[in-house]
């Protein structure tokens, strides 16, 4: 029989020694009065919540750090009593305005230290697996949010132009929901589809992050079809800006998207994703060439 899964987020927590210019790096640790041990920021996810918020919410929790999730980790799977935990990582910038952290009573202590440092201290040799796969590419990444429209009102049911087709009430809850995992990449730049479907699945966010929502013709389904070879253009321009986007699609553009970005990648990018509407691949991207991608839904 399957094992029960305890679904968990953490994260890497990282700065420069010194404020930076030396190369190396502090890595964030927090003591546990209960187990009395030295671990990674991590938690379970409460009920209904999505593993990205979740990760965010632990690490603020934890260590009074509000960070933006850098590229995805190895997930670590482990038994608690009769479950498996399964805990998903991320790297992350530590944030350099947070307070002195107070304590609490589950966490009493959070210590930045270098990273030999942190391998002697850490009480589970998994987490020093992590904190060595950061230690060897520590440079920060940029994501571009590739991302499929919410639910929107069936073709069937809708008697004007398709262009005009609005989000469902799932969609419009879905569109809500992505508002908050977007803010989890720290996401400044907001570009979609000039279809009402993709601006109404963006809008919560660009209106809670103040941003304005750009809009791009050539990836909605009748821009595509008219002119192919741009999509292209425009992920090729969104990575070479360097700047944490969202670009807002509909499912037959995201082949030519994910393709333009696996000419550019170093990884593996899905070239046919088989992503539900509100579902989406985050790119991590340094200098324009993509490093790491991960795959959510809503």
């Amino acid at each position: 029989m399957t094992r029960p899964e305890i679904p968990a987020a953490g994260v890497v927590m990282w700065r420069p020694v010194g404020g930076g210019g030396s190369g190396g790096l502090e890595v964030c640790l927090v003591h546990r009065p209960k187990y009395d041990d030295w671990s990674l920021p991590k938690g379970k996810l409460d009920p209904g919540e999505h593993v990205l918020a979740g990760a965010v919410r632990e690490v603020l929790e934890e260590t009074g750090h509000r960070v933006v999730l850098g590229r995805p980790l190895p997930s670590q799977r482990y038994p608690v009593g009769e479950a498996d935990k399964v805990v998903h990582y991320w790297a992350a910038r530590a944030d350099d305005s947070a307070p002195p952290w107070p304590g609490t009573v589950e966490i009493d202590l959070a210590e930045f230290l270098p990273v030999p440092e942190v391998m002697e201290r850490l009480t589970h040799p998994r987490d020093a697996e992590l904190v060595a796969d950061v230690a060897a590419d520590p440079a920060p990444t940029v994501p571009l949010v590739v991302l499929r429209h919410a639910k929107a009102v069936g073709r069937g049911r809708w008697d004007r132009p398709d262009m005009e087709r609005p989000l469902d009430r799932r969609g419009i809850a879905q569109a809500d929901r992505l508002s908050v995992l977007l803010g989890c990449y720290g996401v400044s730049r907001v570009v979609s589809s000039d279809a009402t479907r993709c601006v109404d699945t963006v809008r919560p966010y660009a209106t809670a992050s103040r941003r304005t929502v750009e809009l791009e013709p050539v990836v909605s389904e009748l821009g595509h079809e008219q002119q192919r070879d741009q999509a292209a253009t425009v992920v090729s321009g969104l990575l070479a800006a360097g700047e944490p986007t969202v670009l807002c699609s509909h499912r037959p553009v995201l082949p030519a998207i994910f393709a333009a970005a696996a000419e550019r990648a170093r990884c593996e990018v899905p070239t046919e994703p088989t992503l539900p509407p509100g579902g989406f691949v985050v790119l991590h991207q340094r200098d324009g060439v993509v490093v790491a991608c991960e795959r959510h839904e809503v």
